[in-house]
């Protein structure tokens, strides 16, 4: 039988990690679950790196030993060679290098949930990406829904790096190394990390009390999309939404607010109704709708799956005194036409 091309082969092992790191990020009882999880995660990468090199007919070998290239090599490499990653693609998968790195070599300091969750949801995500653009026979393993069950009230990655560069100064050893370990791996540049002494030394000497505008992980923060994992309990019908808005500029958390929906509440009228309430007959009231585009607009309508038509479309308060307002500005007005 013929062996598959090696580019492949190093792929289908790359995917194989790759499942194995969510498996071990979701273990309950494993008192290296962390560890575990970094490592697969870092091997997942750097296979599908050496895939890609290969793929391009680049060499993965960088001595005369026939050692191959490290991980955080390689995704320098996808970076600046092949340019399949973006720096700040780069900056997330390069931490989590890091981190393993130290697992591996040392012990692990605590690292805050927040940290994890995104470092590893990111680059789940980026690795998705890649898998699917350029291993689609690969790309169904991976296309599916994950389980991660959370009952803590998180913050954010932004939120906890700040807190922890915020406490350098009188922090407790296992947190500055944290953050070196985290540094360190953003600062990558191709050839070797720099040591916890240079670190520490470049923000001692810095004599203005914010030391984060000054790290690379600052600016890190500043460009990255932030993740959070929320588990939303709701009573029977009832529905739940996401809003995302744009916060004050200095405000780089993500904090979530859940309000509870009473669909016939919140939601009280059915066209019909609402042609009541404007005399109006139905079908001018769903054609004044579908022009003045209030379908979709999750303050004014809300569409309810029901067993019998399908679907049906609820209008809120602030709906009807839309419609109201608008007909009384234009008198004239056929949505007819």
């Amino acid at each position: 039988m013929r062996k598959k091309r090696l580019y492949l082969r190093y792929a289908e092992k790359s995917v194989a990690s790759a499942l194995s790191a969510i498996d071990a990020f979701n273990r309950v009882l494993d008192e290296h679950r962390v560890e575990t999880t970094l490592i697969l995660k870092t091997r997942a990468w750097e296979l599908l790196g050496k895939a890609l090199l290969l793929k391009n007919r680049i060499s993965i070998v960088q001595d005369e030993r026939g050692r191959t290239l490290s991980a955080e090599q390689v995704i320098s490499k996808l970076q600046h060679q092949l340019q399949l990653l973006d720096e700040n693609q780069a900056h997330h998968i390069q931490q989590i290098i890091s981190l393993r790195n130290e697992a591996i070599h040392g012990i692990l300091p605590n690292v805050p949930n927040e940290i994890l969750h995104h470092l590893f949801y990111f680059s789940c995500k980026f690795y998705k990406d890649i898998i699917t653009k350029h291993f689609k026979s690969y790309s169904e393993k991976i296309s599916t829904n994950f389980l991660s069950i959370s009952f803590e009230h998180l913050t954010t990655y932004c939120d906890k790096v700040q807190r922890l560069v915020g406490r350098l100064r009188k922090g407790r050893k296992e947190e500055k190394r944290l953050v070196w370990l985290l540094e360190r791996g953003i600062r990558f540049d191709g050839n070797e990390y720099i040591s916890q002494d240079n670190f520490e030394n470049e923000w001692k000497s810095k004599r203005k009390k914010k030391i984060l505008p000054h790290l690379e992980i600052g600016k890190f923060i500043k460009r990255a999309e932030m993740a959070r994992i929320v588990a939303i309990q709701a009573p029977k019908n009832y529905t739940a939404d996401v809003n995302l808005r744009k916060g004050p500029k200095g405000d780089l958390s993500l904090p979530v607010q859940i309000k509870k929906t009473d669909i016939e509440d919140d939601y009280p009228y059915l066209t019909r109704e609402i042609a009541n309430k404007l005399r109006k007959n139905t079908n001018f009231v769903s054609k004044c709708i579908s022009r003045l585009s209030l379908k979709g607009n999750r303050e004014l309508h809300q569409k309810i799956r029901s067993s019998k038509s399908g679907y049906i479309n609820r209008y809120s308060e602030k709906a009807l005194q839309h419609l109201k307002e608008f007909l009384e500005r234009n008198p004239y007005f056929n949505p007819y036409k």
